[in-house]
């Protein structure tokens, strides 16, 4: 079999896979260690050309570990460029995650995006093909054939062309419409990626909620935090409603602390604040009186939470009242 050979430097190894747009091949360098391995992403239709030069003009203003850099590139046919290899998997191709080890590779994700938006990058097509998960435990965001830059003109996706994945894809995105491009159509994918990560596979539109309940189908009462207070601020039909790339993963962090310190919604089974051995149980309310600072004494309601092994009390304003 005849050699490939692009640019007169890049040798094919082997191919990697073929996209709707471009061959993906792993390739050496000619010109310096042959034992270095990296790819090459060409492109197949010359009319997407403009396309391909906006992923190239995109990922050379971006500087982070978590994007993978532009080392060569060539628009003439067949336009390609090259870029590092990264061991590792998908996130599509690597199972279903933990609560925790998917927030830890949620929050990594959102410091990626948040710095492509400082930049004036929106991905516009992040999904679970589209980032690797590194031997290393690190993450890199792949293809940004989709994305679209803030300060130039040039959209790279003509009005009434889908742009992106049917599953992650922003619900403004449908039919075509592209021309309100705003940062959050990557805070709804963002969202469903952490429900990807957590169940292994795709919701329609925003069904995170009935049947498909994260605390439900995980059996987990603590991923309550996580549709409460991440997927109901990302994975919301109306952008307006859903919070930026940076609120979404300060949320993060705050809801891995949560759960990591044994917290649960509503309290009961919380790991005991005083001894940290015992978890709170219910207690009946209790009526307690209080007495306010310059205010006479009144009886208010309470709800208590007692702990199993030393009795430590918690009491806070019943919800009932």
């Amino acid at each position: 079999m005849a050699r490939k050979i692009f640019g007169e430097r890049w040798e094919v190894i082997e191919p990697i896979r073929e996209g709707g747009q471009a061959f993906v091949y792993k390739v050496r360098d000619l010109r310096e260690d042959q034992d270095t391995v990296f790819v090459l992403k060409r492109l197949k239709n010359p009319k997407r050309l403009d396309r391909f030069e906006g992923e190239i003009d995109a990922c050379k203003r971006l500087n982070h570990h978590g994007i993978a850099p532009i080392i060569d590139f060539s628009l003439n046919d067949p336009a390609f460029f090259v870029t590092n290899y990264y061991e590792g998997k998908l996130i599509s191709e690597a199972g279903i995650f933990t609560p925790l080890r998917a927030l830890d590779f949620f929050i990594i994700l959102c410091d990626i995006v948040d710095y492509a938006h400082s930049q004036g990058v929106i991905h516009r097509d992040l999904k679970p093909d589209n980032v690797i998960i590194t031997t290393s435990d690190d993450l890199v965001v792949l293809d940004f054939g989709l994305c679209y830059t803030q300060d130039t003109e040039q959209r790279l996706t003509e009005t009434m062309e889908q742009v992106g994945s049917r599953f992650y894809m922003a619900p403004e995105f449908e039919g075509g419409r592209a021309d309100d491009v705003t940062a959050k159509a990557d805070t709804y994918a963002l969202g469903k990626i952490l429900y990807f990560m957590l169940i292994g596979r795709h919701i329609a539109r925003e069904a995170f909620g009935g049947d498909n309940e994260l605390s439900d189908i995980l059996q987990n009462p603590q991923a309550r935090y996580i549709t409460d207070r991440i997927l109901q601020e990302s994975i919301v039909e109306d952008p307006s409603m859903r919070v930026d790339v940076r609120s979404l993963r300060e949320t993060a962090v705050l809801v891995r602390r949560l759960i990591s310190e044994h917290y649960y919604p509503g309290r009961e089974g919380s790991r005991c604040r005083f001894c940290g051995e015992g978890r709170y149980s219910s207690a009946k309310h209790a009526n307690i009186r209080v007495r306010y600072p310059g205010i006479v004494e009144k009886t208010e309601q309470f709800d208590l939470v007692i702990c199993d092994h030393c009795g430590n009390i918690q009491w806070f304003p019943s919800k009932e009242e």
